[in-house]
């Protein structure tokens, strides 16, 4: 079950909690590292224009979302919200938290390619941002020599954090961090026969072991 602990703007987001509570009733049944009773605090900023939603894993019981108002199309936007709790709660069974960091940006990247793979495979829906299909292995590994360097700057400097996550101006490209650790554990469910849910109890460095 869930909790709203918090609203941004009651009224319009009261209408998303029958969507988060289904979603996570059907998480409890693949995730047994997640809270009996998920707290979930509605925020008015984080949401993206492209998905409509937002979302953040702040501690091991509670995620933050964003849900904005002035999304055209609900229909794609709950799915997205749907997918997007899917997310976080894979953060939550990983201990990938902002109460659990600092991380290093290696960390960062084999976490989300994880939460990317299992929302994609489990709440079936495309992860935009974890979409490296336009780059080419050679591209990918360069960004993740580089991202290897960063280390925990990626959670002590904003900038930093930035840069990789969202948008890298020297290379004019959005969410490395996410598309390469997409690349990344695609790859190694790919090279070892796993499912996602074979890494739900692993660490980042165990993870990259498999690799």
């Amino acid at each position: 079950m869930i909790d709203v602990i918090n609203y941004s703007n009651q009224p319009f987001e009261f209408t998303f909690t029958p969507t988060i509570d289904d979603a996570y009733k059907d998480i409890q049944e693949l995730l047994d590292n997640v809270p009996k009773t998920l707290q979930v605090k509605f925020t008015d900023n984080g949401g993206s224009d492209i998905t409509g939603v937002g979302g953040f894993a702040f501690s091991r019981s509670q995620i933050n979302l964003a849900v904005l108002d002035n999304f055209s199309d609900r229909q794609v936007q709950k799915a997205n919200l749907r997918s997007t709790v899917f997310h976080e709660s894979f953060h939550i069974q990983q201990g990938f938290t902002y109460s659990d960091s600092p991380f290093t940006a290696l960390d960062a990247a084999v976490y989300e390619g994880s939460a990317i793979a299992f929302e994609r495979e489990y709440a079936k829906n495309d992860a935009a941002y974890g979409d490296y299909s336009t780059h080419t292995d050679e591209q990918l590994q360069g960004w993740l020599n580089e991202i290897k360097s960063v280390g925990t700057r990626y959670f002590e400097d904003e900038e930093t954090w930035q840069r990789w996550a969202f948008y890298h101006p020297e290379y004019d490209q959005k969410w490395i961090v996410y598309k390469v650790g997409s690349w990344l554990v695609d790859r190694i469910l790919s090279t070892n026969n796993l499912d996602i849910l074979d890494l739900k109890d692993k660490t980042a460095q165990e993870i990259v072991a498999l690799g």
